[in-house]
């Protein structure tokens, strides 16, 4: 570790915004493992004009930690008023975390994000969150062997260790699940799904209709607020984030991945998959403006891989097994 002083500014600059963005490029240098997100999507999270922050329900403030003339970590203090307010805490948010192996830079980055929300009347800090639970969230602690899916996190082994110097301690586990795909369970899952259907003649199911996708957004908002609300750290999402998600999901969607759930005639739930982009993200490294890094992308991107199941819900009063299955035999079949 460096010896240079260590300081720790808020972003103010155009260039130390590039610098902010750009650091993971230097610190995953050879992980395999590590995807580079697109530069233009983590400025559109961070950009204030995006509808996360809009009419006051956010707020945030970014960080680079120096050693010397060296940017050595970064961390985006956040306050979501609209969180605070559906569960009636004072909780503060960091995300966008990124360091050397410098405990002290991880100190002094965290402590930053800590004083910026506690003067903004919060009494917790909670994260990752990049900007909240509707984006990337969470910090992995197991499978550093493979590359993450689409939109999910990824970070070095250190930064627990780093975070948990800092006295931080986990708020809650998220897991993901992988699994193979075997003709005999989708078999038994169709079968599933044949069933359920013959016993409610009014569960109906269909694909996303991408010709009337902003009416589709609309349906698919409704069910999601409803089925998602008791959950952890959610918020309802506004009608504009809500299309502002959808129009980043819109070019992944393959409408027999998207399928809505009614019954009698009303929207009940939703199951939300997509090809899992990945691969192709990493040929992009970070950038669509190389023709020849978008072709190669573009190539790699017709060679199904996998899925990513984003989010699916299903309303109260409907219980999950009523839509789920039979979501699942028509995505997987």
């Amino acid at each position: 570790m460096s010896t240079a002083a260590l300081r720790v500014v808020p972003v103010q600059t155009s260039g130390d915004l590039r610098r902010f963005v750009d650091l993971p490029w230097r610190l995953y240098a050879g992980d395999p493992c590590w995807v580079p997100p697109l530069k233009k999507q983590v400025r559109g999270a961070l950009d204030k004009k995006h509808p996360f922050y809009a009419d006051g329900a956010a707020d945030r403030e970014i960080f680079l930690a120096w050693r010397g003339t060296r940017v050595a970590g970064r961390i985006a203090a956040i306050t979501n008023r609209a969180h605070n307010a559906y569960h009636n805490d004072k909780w503060g948010f960091f995300g966008f975390f990124e360091c050397e192996d410098d405990p002290e830079a991880a100190a002094a980055l965290v402590e930053a994000a800590a004083a910026w929300v506690k003067a903004r009347g919060c009494d917790t800090l909670v994260g990752p969150m990049s900007p909240s639970t509707n984006y990337e969230a969470g910090l992995l602690v197991h499978g550093f062997d493979t590359p993450p899916s689409v939109m999910m996190t990824y970070n070095p082994p250190r930064y627990a260790e780093l975070l948990e110097a800092m006295g931080l301690v986990k708020a809650k586990d998220l897991f993901a699940y992988a699994s193979p795909v075997h003709p005999k369970s989708l078999e038994r899952l169709e079968k599933f799904a044949d069933r359920t259907r013959r016993r409610e003649p009014d569960l109906f199911i269909r694909s996303v209709n991408l010709k009337e996708f902003s009416n589709e957004v609309q349906i698919i908002r409704e069910i999601y607020n409803r089925a998602w609300e008791k959950n952890w750290g959610f918020i309802p999402v506004s009608e504009a984030e809500f299309a502002w998600l959808a129009k980043d999901l819109k070019p992944l969607v393959d409408p027999p991945l998207l399928r809505i759930g009614f019954i009698a005639n009303e929207p009940a739930g939703f199951l939300l998959a997509i090809p899992d982009a990945n691969p192709a993200l990493a040929a992009l490294n970070g950038s669509m403006a190389n023709p020849i890094r978008l072709l190669r992308a573009m190539l790699i991107g017709r060679r199904r891989v996998g899925l990513r199941l984003i989010t699916m819900g299903v309303k109260p009063p409907a219980s999950d097994h009523l839509l789920r299955c039979p979501s699942a035999a028509r995505v997987l079949t």
